[in-house]
């Protein structure tokens, strides 16, 4: 029958993606449907002016074949086919901290020494960090890819422990402290929330080994697509899921934008659990899940600009670089319109016909929605003069800040593009332009624990907003979503058993 699968996924972000490519692998008939006329969410790639940029993940870790993004991809038959390259092992994040300049190398043993050379008198607490570090990661099940039991109450323990308290209990030498959390803008780090787990896990995925994914067009979203039509799914772009049919307490159907309608037995929404709400007719929630789903926190967005290099001018950097201000590295996102911005982060992108040199670069700093809202009931290319005169200013202020350190790419830039929260709210469909969804906080982690499922019984929520974000938390929420529909344990085997 036209339009009838055995599941149908709202949103085509990583966690739609590779739910998708995961339950087609193992015999499901699946379709994605996908409101944007490109796939991808933050795995979306673009071009300008012949340089390919990523709208979010740029890099990735743990890829070796035998670690455990390499053993799952190449359980789904992609790993042969990602264009990938391995960050320097020496310095694959590059920590300038005030005028001080640091390097986190690769290989837990590697980053704990690298640490000891550039501060000998804190091997304790060097020790202890990175000892926590190897405790959290080897605690989880599932980073592991030992079997699982999702039927068990969780744990919110694991999510109770405060990474900035943690840090500060082990050593009283603030240039130490601010070198360990420096890299919190991979989860928009806040001092007195962000858990030690997403802190840990984090940072392990990458020192596991760091690797750059391709910005071109065979990127992740595009082989993930290509297993789900290789067996036997669809993917739909510019298919607006406007609401949900019902069957007494049943989805029966997902009406799109044109009044098209697709069935299924089982639905996922990959879209913000908050968007997914308003695709129900009024009753199947409970009051109190609406209202706290309504309320909870979305982590900061971000500017970023997207710089097209002229030709052999600027030397391409094998690594992440990563600039604060100051040493108080978790207050990067507490700015006024004066002290913007505080920091950056930044890399290049190698030109291809000219090694060692950088065909393009991209530069981000953290911004809160609030500075465009505005604007906020604006369409793309269509917010007016104010809005522009906007980004070309706060343009301007971040380059005024990189070039303090970076004067040389002031000469080197050929065209500049640059996108605000708005820019990734539209294109990339997360709520606010979120870089990374629902702000979990250790204070009390139960409430922004978001079940995988619903009350309403064929209704699966996945993405960056239940669990841990990043390229590894989406995948492994993934995981917890699919082991409702197929024998999750025997994916888990096999891919232990065999990659």
């Amino acid at each position: 029958m036209k339009n009838k699968y055995d599941v149908v996924i709202i949103g085509s972000g990583l966690g739609g993606l590779f739910s998708g490519a995961l339950l087609a692998k193992e015999g499901k008939k699946v379709c994605i449907l996908e409101k944007h006329h490109q796939i991808g969410g933050n795995l979306q790639v673009f071009k300008r002016k012949d340089c390919h940029f990523s709208a979010g993940m740029h890099y990735a870790g743990s890829l070796e074949k035998n670690q455990i993004l390499g053993k799952i991809f190449s359980y789904l038959d992609i790993y042969k086919d990602l264009k990938i390259t391995r960050l320097d092992d020496n310095c694959f994040e590059k920590i300038i901290i005030g005028n001080n300049e640091y390097c986190y190398a690769t290989g837990m043993e590697n980053f704990k020494n690298n640490l000891l050379n550039y501060f000998p008198n804190e091997k304790k607490a060097i020790e202890a960090y990175t000892l926590k570090l190897e405790q959290i990661w080897e605690s989880s099940d599932i980073l592991n890819l030992r079997e699982l039991n999702f039927n068990e109450i969780p744990h919110f323990e694991e999510y109770s422990e405060c990474a900035f308290k943690f840090i500060d209990s082990i050593t009283d030498n603030k240039e130490l402290k601010a070198l360990l959390a420096a890299t919190n803008g991979l989860y928009a780090g806040i001092k007195e929330k962000t858990p030690l787990f997403i802190h840990a896990n984090i940072n392990s995925f990458f020192i596991n080994s760091a690797w750059r994914i391709a910005e071109s067009g065979e990127n992740i979203a595009n082989l993930l697509q290509k297993k789900i039509e290789d067996n036997g799914g669809n993917v739909f772009p510019k298919k607006e899921v406007k609401q949900f049919e019902f069957e007494g307490s049943i989805i029966s159907s997902a009406i799109v934008n044109d009044g098209e309608k697709f069935t299924a037995n089982i639905y996922i929404s990959n879209i913000h659990p908050n968007s997914t709400i308003k695709l129900l007719e009024p009753g199947k929630f409970r009051k109190a899940y609406i209202h706290r789903i309504e309320n909870l926190e979305n982590s900061i967005s971000s500017f970023t600009l997207f710089i097209v290099l002229k030709k052999g001018k600027l030397k391409h950097v094998n690594s992440n670089i990563y600039f604060s201000s100051t040493n108080n590295v978790w207050d990067n996102c507490e700015y006024t319109q004066d002290t913007w911005p505080k920091g950056y982060m930044m890399y290049t992108t190698e030109d291809h016909n000219m090694k060692g040199f950088a065909e393009s670069i991209v530069i981000i700093s953290a911004m809160k929605y609030e500075d465009v809202k505005q604007w906020e009931n604006t369409r793309i290319k269509q917010r007016g003069e104010d809005y522009l005169k906007f980004k070309e200013n706060k343009a301007q202020k971040l380059l005024d800040l990189v070039y303090i350190k970076f004067p040389e790419v002031k000469r080197s830039i050929d065209t500049l593009y640059s996108a605000t929260p708005l820019t990734y709210r539209d294109y990339t469909n997360t709520f606010e332009g979120s870089m990374y969804g629902i702000v979990k906080d250790c204070n009390d982690p139960l409430r922004s624990f978001i079940s995988t499922r619903t009350k309403v019984p064929n209704l699966l929520l996945t993405g960056q907003n239940l669990n841990l974000h990043g390229m590894l938390g989406v995948i492994m929420t993934a995981f917890q979503t699919c082991f409702a529909i197929i024998d999750i344990n025997k994916v888990i085997r096999e891919i232990s058993n065999e990659y």
